[in-house]
């Protein structure tokens, strides 16, 4: 059976099918710059004959339309599709969390070592021709090929598979994180306040021990997601308004400021940007720091159970003296870190500044989870910057004696009257 196709390429193929015995090619051509040789057009038409000849058919079928074929709409694209009662679905809006794009099916095909041991020794037998080929040269250099870690084990550093599928934090090093706050770590006060009895009960139901912190702050890891950290910091002054509470003047002011606390602030969209970029910019910080990020909860220090603190996340970083600290992330919708307005160039280099309640928010955490250092990450549209905070004991001092002042003779009394 001799059988010739004519394409848009102008490929021309003849072979010689043979009822007994295998079909051999007699002659190829193709207008391909590979023409010359046997070309993967070619290749492709002698796989088409031969299905063809699997089907029996006697010559190549006209082509069908889909609209000239039957619906396809009622077979399920998928077998997790399921009926469902019309009483039991669930309309809503979906929202996104983080950054949309398209979604990475890539795999890894080689599941040998790397480098492969067989394409080694093919460039060592190129090596003994001369001229040496250029092959020769890119096969020698996989040797000392760099290799880094991934979901897939050890992979070449750049290749698509090594950033589309990082190590993610279950995939980290186990830590033996200390519960927070840090066992042995004092946030005393030497405020003498004589309670109401009123004030007495409320002062003895937020009492903590270090067990119960830690219960604390495992269980409100979820942060605003979760239930019982709002419900835990209600009763509480949190870091992130600790400047404001220090800096109130005023019996009406400082009123004021109470019932703004109590009722909460508002998520702005500036806010919400925030919390979406949030686990985007805490990878970056840990692959660029090289640190093990974990999760924060709610805490609440034994020596201070009136004040809390939030921090965005737990940080383990090996090469310290002090191996355990704190994170904290801004995202601004500054240009550059130049232009973020809590931050001051000092000697070429990006500070938060003192003043900022940015910078009292951090001393805040530190003193109530007794660590010795946070890094405070500040994202902005073109770069991001990390500066790392020592814990500042001369501070917390002169902060704790105006928190205290504040809980103990404004706030607690207004947080009763609400509840």
């Amino acid at each position: 059976m001799t059988c010739s196709f004519k394409e848009l390429l102008c490929s021309f193929l003849q072979m010689f099918l043979e009822s007994h015995g295998e079909p051999s090619v007699t002659a190829y051509a193709c207008s391909c710059a590979a023409g010359k040789g046997l070309c993967n057009h070619l290749t492709a038409l002698l796989y088409q004959t031969a299905h063809y000849v699997q089907l029996h058919l006697k010559s190549v079928p006209p082509t069908v339309a889909c609209t000239s074929e039957q619906q396809r709409w009622h077979r399920p694209r998928t077998q997790g599709v399921s009926p469902e009662a019309v009483s039991q679905l669930v309309v809503q809006k979906p929202c996104s969390l983080g950054k949309t794009g398209v979604k990475s099916t890539l795999y890894k095909a080689h599941t040998g070592p790397l480098p492969d041991p067989h394409v080694l020794a093919s460039g060592a037998k190129l090596n003994q021709i001369d001229p040496k080929p250029l092959l020769a040269h890119i096969l020698g250099g996989m040797s000392e090929m760099e290799l880094v870690s991934s979901q897939f084990g050890p992979l070449p550093r750049g290749s698509p598979l090594s950033y589309h599928y990082p190590l993610t934090a279950a995939d980290q090093p186990t830590v033996d994180f200390p519960n927070l706050p840090v066992c042995g770590s004092q946030f005393s006060t030497n405020l003498n306040f004589v309670p109401t009895h009123h004030q007495s009960f409320h002062l003895q139901s937020i009492q903590v021990s270090h067990i119960l912190s830690g219960q604390i702050e495992h269980n409100t890891r979820l942060q605003s997601n979760c239930a019982a950290w709002a419900h835990a910091r209600q009763p509480r002054v949190t870091a992130s308004r600790f400047r404001e509470v220090c800096y109130v003047v005023g019996e009406s002011a400082s009123q004021s400021l109470a019932a703004r606390i109590l009722k909460g602030t508002k998520h702005t969209s500036a806010m919400k940007r925030g919390l979406e970029l949030e686990p985007e910019i805490l990878k970056q910080y840990s692959e660029t720091k090289r640190v093990t990020v974990l999760p924060c909860g709610f805490v609440v220090h034994p020596d201070a159970p009136h004040l809390g603190a939030s921090p965005d996340g737990r940080v383990y970083d090996p090469s310290e003296i002090f191996p355990f600290g704190l994170v904290e992330v801004k995202a601004t919708s500054a240009e550059s870190i130049g232009q973020a307005s809590f931050i001051k160039m000092q000697k070429g280099q990006a500070k938060l500044k003192e003043t900022h309640k940015y910078y009292w928010q951090v001393q805040g955490q530190l003193a109530v989870t007794g660590l010795q250092w946070c890094d405070f990450v500040t994202d902005t549209q073109s770069d991001i910057t990390i500066q790392r905070i020592w814990r500042d004991d001369v501070f917390i001092t002169s902060m704790k004696e105006k928190l205290d002042m504040y809980y103990y003779y404004v706030y607690m009394d207004k947080y009763l009257s609400m509840v």
